[in-house]
């Protein structure tokens, strides 16, 4: 009974049933982007049944704003098919799927659009890892480039401020100690960046996270994130990890800093930390043990990465600000990369959420213990 409704609805043809028998979950929307068909692995996909989803709109299903609803309004434009690899899906049932879509006219219908999600492989996800590996690699050569090509000019600004100062009088004198500070302040500030270079050690340290994130916290709570609503939920029993602290809070105060600059007063930021239970690892320590990685979520209620820019924010010179340099986030692939860990980005309007894993530290301490605020 259901498929003769099926075909009739739809314009199936009789080898409809070939989709049917797909193992990845398959999707049709009529003129009006409404569903009116759903194969076996799409019910199982998305624990729901066709009858449910039969008369809802695509657009309310899985937000207006969202990468699959742009890729159908891009084909019903064009009337040709596209792909996207590695789109995070947050539905209501199905939370932060990553999944490669495909989008194409119906063959037998051009009105209508079939779509097919296929869940990313546990390679495909090592993939992605390792290209935001690659962009913190990139990282170090552009620092150690940007610190050489900088240093020299600045002194040369300097030494020649301080000749002016000679010959200046007293009004005038405060502008070229003004010039002198600030020289002073940019050559620290690439001393800092230096760190980051891949040829210089970390100074490494058993690390409890959570005093880590407790100190970013106070710091973005006091300046730039005043208008936010901080909110933590540690996981007290997590182990000590090796690290490099005064790197962690720079990793740290930047994704806070990015938080603050996309939420407005009284949205929320969320820092969870926990084991990742589900989350393939294969960074090894010193001892050659794979450690199950302990995993930092930090979640904000901002406007959201683009879209066009969310598989390329870790990569240099690549913002989402208007007036961003694009080093922020190429900062923080670097220090995860450091670290033996990995970064993952999903990003929606309402929402951006950054999951970051670190290998713990099975010669330290047996436990990070909790916070100053007894979580």
């Amino acid at each position: 009974m259901q498929t003769n409704i099926i075909n009739s609805q739809v314009n199936l043809p009789a080898g409809y049933a070939v989709l049917d028998a797909l193992p990845y979950p398959v999707i049709i929307l009529d003129n009006d982007n409404y569903f009116v068909w759903l194969n076996h692995a799409g019910e199982t996909f998305f624990n729901s049944s066709l009858a449910i989803f039969k008369g809802s709109s695509a657009e309310e299903y899985f937000n207006s704003d969202s990468v699959l609803i742009k890729m159908i309004s891009r084909v019903r434009q064009t009337a040709s098919s596209l792909s996207e690899h590695s789109v995070s899906l947050s539905l209501p049932r199905l939370k932060d799927t990553i999944v490669n879509i495909q989008v194409g006219p119906f063959y037998s219908n051009d009105e209508f659009i079939v779509i097919s999600l296929q869940k990313n492989t546990l390679e495909q996800v090592a993939k992605s890892r390792t290209h935001f590996k690659g962009a913190a690699l990139s990282m170090s050569k552009v620092t150690a480039l940007l610190a050489h090509e900088i240093r020299n000019p600045l002194a040369g600004i300097k030494g020649a401020a301080q000749l002016l100062e000679l010959e200046l009088g007293q009004e005038n004198q405060e502008l070229s100690n003004l010039i002198v500070t600030e020289t002073d302040r940019i050559i620290k500030l690439l001393e800092r960046i230096e760190k980051l270079s891949a040829d210089k050690p970390l100074h490494l340290e058993h690390i409890n996270i959570h005093e880590v994130l407790d100190h970013c916290l106070m710091v973005s709570g006091s300046s730039f994130g005043r208008h936010l609503i901080i909110q933590r939920d540690f996981d007290p029993s997590l182990p000590a990890i090796s690290a490099d602290r005064d790197l962690l809070i720079q990793l740290f105060l930047n994704l806070f800093k990015n938080a603050s600059e996309a939420t407005k007063q009284n949205d929320s930021l969320l820092v969870k930390t926990s084991y990742a239970l589900s989350t393939p690892h294969s960074a090894s320590n010193q001892y050659g043990l794979n450690q199950l990685p302990l995993q930092i979520d930090i979640i904000d209620t901002g406007s959201g990465i683009s879209p066009e820019l969310q598989g390329y924010v870790f990569e240099p010179f690549i913002s989402n600000k208007l007036n961003g340099s694009g080093l922020g986030l190429a900062l923080v692939a670097s220090v995860v990369s450091e670290h033996g860990g990995a970064i993952e980005v999903s990003s929606a309007a309402g929402e951006t959420h950054f999951k970051i894993n670190l290998p713990i530290d099975i010669a330290g301490p047996a436990f990070a213990g909790k916070n100053k605020d007894g979580l």
